[in-house]
């Protein structure tokens, strides 16, 4: 279906519809170009802070709804929470919503209506987190056993921030890998078996990273672009007599369990002479606390020249 748009000229006729739709076409144009730039979540303040015991200041700020609507909190707002249960934590929130101000309500000639519409959020307190972008969520409070408000979490688990475009796209390096030693306590090697052990480390130079018949192991970062929200794809290229593994890693921080991150996110195995392998990355969720890491391991003569991430 295509997008049509007013079309004035000179002696046309002019409806209240004409106008309405001069409004709507765009509208949405600026929600469609929300959606595709920047996505959803908070785009400029909407803090939230701790003003007393039981209630809490919202900053003015702007948000983006999961349709593009634009979300703008003019002035702060505080909210009390003394009627929630102790032991217990609300998430606050904030929804697109239009509302009538009698100020604009005009009457004139038999003719009643109002003349401006207000685009006011709605904040709300939810028990439980809705992650759907219908709501953009600022905070999670928590009340203590005795009725206060104890802490409030503003951290990447909880307040999504939107991100732009120019996170997209692949990151390229030459394949550079830090010196691995074997891990020992108490003079025993751990965490690797003895035949790994054995591997020599990669010799790197300016643009690529080598090894001879005995094989070598090595490891490096990725760096993750500012904004990104997921690692999509991955690529090695090289040459080899043998076989090449690599396994990627997001690492970094789990911020909802509050402890290091150690995921594996996918292991290749590729064989030579030469190879330019590409794979799709399934579950690559990232948000702020977490990096991203490629192991390689080969086994006989290779020829690393090239590591890279796909994010979006």
């Amino acid at each position: 279906m295509s997008i049509k748009r007013l079309n004035y000229f000179t002696h046309q006729f002019l409806r209240e519809q004409d106008f309405k739709d001069e409004q709507a076409y765009h509208r949405e144009m600026r929600y469609r170009h929300n959606r595709l730039l920047y996505g959803w979540g908070v785009m400029d303040g909407l803090e939230v802070h701790k003003k007393n015991d039981r209630e809490i200041t919202i900053d003015p700020g702007t948000g983006i709804d999961d349709q593009g609507r634009e979300l703008i909190l003019t002035h702060s707002v505080s909210r009390d929470l003394g009627s929630f249960e102790r032991s217990s934590h609300t998430y606050i929130t904030l929804a697109y919503a239009e509302t009538w101000d009698e100020a604009d309500r005009h009457s004139a000639g038999g003719v009643e209506g109002y003349t401006r519409v207000t685009e006011s959020p709605e904040i709300q307190e939810r028990r439980h987190h809705h992650a759907d972008g219908a709501t953009v969520t600022l905070a999670r409070v928590h009340i203590n056993d005795v009725g206060h408000i104890h802490r409030i979490d503003m951290d990447s688990s909880v307040r999504k921030r939107v991100a732009t475009r120019q996170a997209a796209g692949w990151v390229r390096l030459s394949f550079k890998p830090v010196r691995l030693y074997p891990v020992k306590i108490d003079g025993r090697r751990v965490r690797i078996d003895e035949q790994e052990a054995e591997l020599y480390e990669f010799i790197v130079d300016e643009f690529k990273a080598y090894c001879d018949d005995k094989g070598a192991r090595g490891s490096m970062q990725i760096p993750v672009p500012p904004g990104a929200t997921s690692i999509v794809g991955f690529r090695i290229a090289g040459t080899t007599n043998g076989t090449v593994e690599a396994t990627l890693y997001r690492t970094g921080w789990n911020l909802r369990e509050n402890k290091g991150e150690d995921s594996r996110l996918l292991t290749e195995t590729v064989q030579g002479p030469k190879f330019h392998h590409e794979v799709v990355v399934g579950d690559g969720a990232l948000d702020d606390s977490h990096a991203v890491a490629v192991s390689v391991k080969a086994e006989g003569a290779a020829q690393i020249w090239l590591v890279a991430a796909k994010f979006e």
